[in-house]
């Protein structure tokens, strides 16, 4: 139901009754055979989040088939903490839900009283009536902050996706930790972060008994792949320069054990805590985060200029922002690795991932192709 002052609120969680179920489940029938061709992840995301917003109707007494604009305006009111690109993630898929019931033949319930609520920029705009740039991700939105007060970012760079090898190395000597164990141990995650270009949740899954000290290199689990759609892409080999094996082994080997009561010697996860097994991913991302804010190369993304009692939503460094900074670095500066042994490093099922985290490098074109030419 709404508060006392009639504003829509959000579900405490996404349960819905049965009723609902079945809305969703004539919902998800329908957009099937109206497009035959969706992918089996759209629909999966359709479902999800669908679900939210049937939720929201019914927290808030609502008839999802009579549901008008201001019922949907009120839906976006109440995820506006979210990112940009979430956000218009859901508002595409309410306005699925009722572009597909408006156009279904079959199904005698799926009717709408009051028409499709958001059917399009005519009724509602994220853009314009709402400053929310749904086909934009947020570190895109921010480059007119961000290039002139970040040391080392491109001048003139219209999308900056990744800091520089120098900033990035510029967090080694200012991770924080009250003890040497604990800065030791902070030191070696923002390494591996750099070094692997692990997702947040793969660095916590790092285990011991996958490095493969000769080699350098750890075989991780992929915390985004699908086993049956990619099983040979689940696992996949990450590596490490080998003058970080001393540094790494010697955590690994000699302090690990030590510094955690709940670490088992020379096995168990590479990444723990003083009481538990595991270090988990937002631990590791909170890490990285005041290390570059030590390093003096953190600003805030949203808001993009907070007041003094403002929550900062989102930080232009994180764990995700280190492993699209090595991509881009592997991709623009490595001329040993290939296109395709960078997917296979990153874990990405399809090249154009890979592409999509890297920050095009002018200079570097122009380099290249000048030495190319020049080339007998």
């Amino acid at each position: 139901m709404r508060n006392e002052k009639g504003q829509y609120t959000s579900p405490e969680d996404k349960q819905i009754s049965p009723e609902m179920e079945e809305l969703l489940g004539l919902y998800l029938t329908s957009l099937q055979q109206q497009k035959t061709r969706t992918k089996k992840s759209t629909i999966e995301t359709r479902g999800r989040e669908v679900r939210y917003w049937l939720a929201f109707c019914e927290s808030n007494d609502i008839d999802p088939l009579a549901a008008t604009t201001d019922d949907v305006k009120g839906y976006i009111q109440v995820n506006t903490h979210l990112a940009d690109t979430t956000i218009g993630s859901y508002y595409r898929s309410v306005q699925s839900f009722y572009s597909i019931i408006e156009n279904d033949a079959a199904e005698d319930r799926l009717r709408l009283v009051n028409g499709h609520p958001c059917k399009d920029r005519h009724t509602i705009n994220l853009k314009e009536d709402y400053d929310i740039h749904e086909d934009k991700a947020e570190y895109k939105l921010q480059h007119d902050l961000a290039a002139q007060d970040i040391d080392g970012v491109r001048e003139g760079s219209s999308d900056i996706l990744a800091l520089k090898p120098q900033q990035v190395e510029s967090l080694f000597d200012n991770v924080p930790g009250k003890t040497p164990g604990s800065k030791l141990r902070n030191e070696v995650a923002v390494r591996l972060n750099w070094y692997t270009g692990c997702r947040s949740v793969e660095l916590s899954r790092l285990d011991i008994d996958n490095i493969d000290w000769d080699e350098c290199s750890i075989d991780v689990q992929s915390a985004k792949l699908n086993v049956k759609e990619h099983s040979g892409l689940i696992r996949r080999d990450v590596y490490f320069p080998e003058e970080f094996r001393f540094q790494l082994k010697r955590w690994c080997k000699r302090v690990r054990h030590s510094f955690s009561s709940a670490a088992e010697p020379n096995s168990g996860k590479i990444l723990v805590t003083t009481h538990n097994a595991e270090m988990q991913g937002p631990q590791i991302n909170d890490v990285v985060k005041t290390a570059a804010e030590n390093a003096g190369v953190q600003r805030p993304l949203r808001p993009a200029d907070p007041g003094p009692d403002d929550e900062i939503k989102e930080w232009f460094v994180t764990t995700h922002r280190i492993r699209r900074s090595a991509i881009s670095h592997w991709v623009n500066d490595c001329e040993s690795l290939g296109l395709h042994q960078v997917r296979r490093i990153a874990g990405h099922a399809r090249i154009e991932q890979t592409m999509d985290y890297v920050e095009d490098d002018d200079d570097q074109i122009a380099e290249d192709y000048r030495r190319a030419m020049s080339s007998k």
